[in-house]
């Protein structure tokens, strides 16, 4: 669990994969600690350290130094609202500043942002969502909705990270069968000169 989430608490290992299935985990941690397989961090924003106990795997080291030594480049893709990354809620909102619900059992007239939401990871930030949906028949991927979290706009290239959500996507239309694809009309200004409807090749 640790290993996956590059790092966390005891609480949010308790929430990953096999939810609440870690029977023991607190004397565990004390007991991997000291065989030196896990260690403890300190999150700091600013200057204010993050409360709570962090930890990190040995094996997630060397990659913390290659990140520091060597250019990272991340990708545009868009999260299952199932994904790892999104499930733990709280866990998600601490280090990401990033609110997810779903709302698909929530009337629609209450939704505020769709049926079922795709997250969009931009790099190292979840920068807004789509509300998609596949019509099988016409082979049509609707994209209702493309909403960007605030400050997403301003602090990005705005025509290259519209591409860029945009490729990502068609990706996604790719995977459903889809050879056409639809916006609806609610499309962040900003990026929306780069989503565009139209064939998806």
């Amino acid at each position: 669990s640790l290993q996956a989430q590059g790092l966390g608490t005891e609480k949010h290992i308790r929430n990953h994969f096999i939810r609440d299935r870690y029977p023991g985990l607190g004397d565990t941690l004390q007991d991997v600690m000291a065989d030196g397989r896990i260690h403890p961090v300190q999150i700091h924003d600013n200057v204010q350290p993050w409360p709570g106990d962090w930890y990190i795997h040995a094996d997630t080291l060397p990659l913390l130094d290659d990140i520091r030594q060597n250019p990272w480049s991340g990708q545009t893709i868009l999260l299952s609202p199932f994904d790892n990354l999104i499930a733990d809620r709280d866990r998600t909102e601490t280090l990401f500043e990033f609110t997810y619900r779903s709302e698909i059992y929530t009337p629609k007239a209450k939704r505020k942002y769709g049926y079922y939401v795709l997250p969009i990871l931009h790099g190292e930030r979840l920068i807004g969502r789509i509300d998609p949906k596949i019509d099988r028949k016409s082979k049509t991927l609707h994209v209702h909705a493309v909403h960007a979290e605030p400050g997403a706009t301003e602090s990005l290239d705005s025509v290259a990270t519209g591409a860029e959500i945009d490729a990502a996507i068609r990706d996604l239309g790719r995977f459903l069968g889809a050879e056409q694809l639809q916006y609806g009309p609610t499309l962040p200004p900003a990026w929306s000169s780069s989503l565009q409807d139209g064939p998806i090749l």
